[in-house]
């Protein structure tokens, strides 16, 4: 059963009463009027988070942003001290807790568990001592635009619900693709909501796909490798754990994400890298901790809904326990992160450091394809087995670059431009003409996908030169912008081009690649033979038709490589990197 969208239920005007006190048990959610078979629409889900605002003088519901669908973003607040002015609970020390629900609505579990959690904790008699020091914010629905795509079958390997919203936005992005690169209107307010709010803990919800087990929740962190000492340490050993074991406490037992796709996990499996167009890649970028849930897809839509409330309750209850000491780890990151010189902007699994995992799964087995008449793998659910496996948990770098002390980056391109002001960057436009020494990087190699992915020709493999420069920069025409600020690692990922997730790699720079000016052979061809007349010209020319065959009888190649070595070439823009260093 598809419900219809009341999309008039948006128009209502509600009253924000944050003051007023009423009974929250009457406040039944869409999850459970549905008898746990359906998931809340947008319209549905605003409503009730509103209601719930009217019944609780901890709850405030706020508009915080657009999205590509035309329709604003929203977040809940909840605060035991009833007030909801940003420098005001800023100031208050507290721990801030973001939980991001619906990236993905297709994968709607969090959406209705989080209205559950909410209820169930303004409830308790004892809210306002065990929550005294813990902020928590809720955005309800992020991808409201494939929230409102709503469909009974584009999950197959999905049990239930009935219904529920697309993956893809209302521009078709993948919005936990999109971090980074921030093409939809959706991540431009999240990242400005994020940039002024700094929370120190962000949740976000989803449901897994990939292998059979029989856990119903795996999570995935921040990679600790990747995040800045000590919160490498803290987040591996205290969050974790106390996760772990409040979860299976609650007769919930969890696993890390299966990462495990048409294979079977007895083998083993790897960790997920999160690179900043993932949420707990970009989270990672400001020394704040990222969790994600995935449970499992097969299990029964209930099911997920209530592991899932789990997880929150697990969450919120080490927060209350660990507030202080993630606030701790944050500020001990914070200045390790200012004497930083050098940054690991890419990873790589190590398959040399094999972790042991204790693993329940089912058994897998082989049979012949009626359709395809070749093997196809299944899992018999009636025959469990427990054992370790192979788990590959560890991560070692593979590109690390030291920090320059200033970028300057060109105005000329405001779409970095943008996205730098979104993330808070501090920056400082040159308003004067002015002699910089700098360094520069060409670009001398790099592959590009062949087909799209997420609306761009990706590029990876970059590989690059670096000269020292020295050049008169026109007024207004570069942002210089210190490293010595709390975005310094940010600003490495973001600008340096071998980085997997820089603008660069996203095709933010690609103006540079294309060569602007040619030449007529037959206008050229006579230079050409006066500059071979330099023995170190052509002995260059010679060891450039040698390595490749093809050039020998190759007239225009042979003059396109003299053109390139004469002044007529823009050799100060073609492939140069216009974001410099000043070391």
């Amino acid at each position: 059963m598809i419900r219809l969208l009341n999309l008039a239920v948006l128009s209502v005007v509600f009253l924000s009463a944050c003051s007023d006190v009423g009974n929250l048990k009457d406040l039944v959610t869409p999850f459970e009027i549905s008898d746990s078979l359906e998931t809340a629409t947008y319209p549905e889900a605003i409503s009730w988070w509103r209601s719930l605002e009217k019944e609780s003088p901890y709850v405030c519901v706020k508009e915080f942003g657009e999205t590509d669908a035309g329709l604003p973003l929203h977040i809940v607040f909840i605060n035991t001290s009833r007030n909801f002015n940003h420098e005001s609970i800023k100031n208050s020390g507290k721990t801030l807790w973001l939980v991001n629900n619906g990236i993905h609505p297709g994968e709607p579990d969090g959406i209705d568990a989080s209205m559950l959690y909410a209820r169930e904790i303004l409830s308790r008699e004892n809210f306002e001592s065990e929550f005294n020091d813990l902020v928590i914010m809720i955005i309800p629905i992020y991808n409201v635009g494939g929230s409102l795509n709503r469909n009974c079958c584009s999950r197959a390997n999905q049990n239930g619900p009935e219904s529920y919203g697309f993956r893809g936005n209302a521009r078709n992005l993948d919005l936990n693709r999109d971090f980074s690169k921030a093409d939809s209107e959706n991540a431009r307010s999240f990242i400005k909501l994020f940039s002024k709010w700094n929370p120190d803990v962000y949740l976000e919800t989803h449901v897994s796909n990939g292998a059979d087990y029989p856990y119903t929740m795996t999570y995935l962190l921040s990679h600790p490798d990747k995040l800045t000492p000590p919160l490498n340490t803290y987040l591996s050993e205290t969050i974790s754990e106390s996760l772990k074991s409040k979860m299976k406490g609650k007769g919930d037992e969890m696993i890390p994400y299966v990462n495990v796709f048409g294979t079977t996990p007895d083998s083993g499996f790897a960790s997920f890298y999160d690179t900043p167009r993932y949420s707990t890649g970009f989270t990672a970028l400001h020394n704040s901790i990222g969790l994600l849930t995935e449970t499992h897809m097969l299990k029964p839509f209930k099911q997920r809904v209530v592991s899932t409330l789990n997880f929150l309750n697990s969450l919120g209850e080490t927060l209350v326990e660990e507030g202080s000491h993630v606030k701790e780890a944050r500020a001990a990151a914070n200045m390790y992160l200012s004497k930083q010189q050098e940054f690991t902007i890419d990873w790589e699994i190590d398959d040399s450091q094999v972790d042991l995992l204790d693993f329940k799964g089912y058994e897998a087995f082989y049979d012949t394809s009626e359709v395809t008449g070749e093997l196809q793998l299944y899992y018999d659910r009636s025959k469990q087995w427990e054992k370790q496996i192979p788990y590959l948990a560890h991560l070692k770098a593979k590109t690390i670059v030291s920090a320059p002390s200033y970028y300057l980056v060109p105005s000329s391109w405001d779409q970095v431009v943008q996205r730098l002001e979104l993330n808070a960057v501090e920056m400082k436009l040159i308003g004067q003409d002015t002699i910089i020494e700098f360094s520069a990087y060409q670009i001398t190699d790099f592959e590009s996908s062949s087909s799209p992915y997420e609306s761009h020709y990706y590029h990876s493999n970059v590989e690059v030169e670096k000269s020292s420069v020295k050049r008169e920069i026109r007024a207004n025409s570069y942002y210089l912008i210190s490293t010595n600020q709390l975005k310094r690692r940010l600003l490495v990922e973001m600008l340096e081009p071998k980085g997997p997730d820089s603008y660069f790699n996203w095709n933010f720079y690609d103006e540079i690649l294309q060569q602007k000016e040619w030449f007529s052979s037959y206008v050229f061809d006579p230079e050409a033979s006066e500059m071979i007349k330099d023995p170190e010209i052509l002995k260059a020319l010679e060891v450039f038709v040698s390595k490749d065959s093809t050039n020998r009888n190759n007239s225009r190649a042979k003059l396109a490589f003299l053109y390139k070595q004469s002044s007529h070439y823009e050799g100060d823009r073609h492939m140069i990197y216009p974001v410099y260093r000043i070391e």
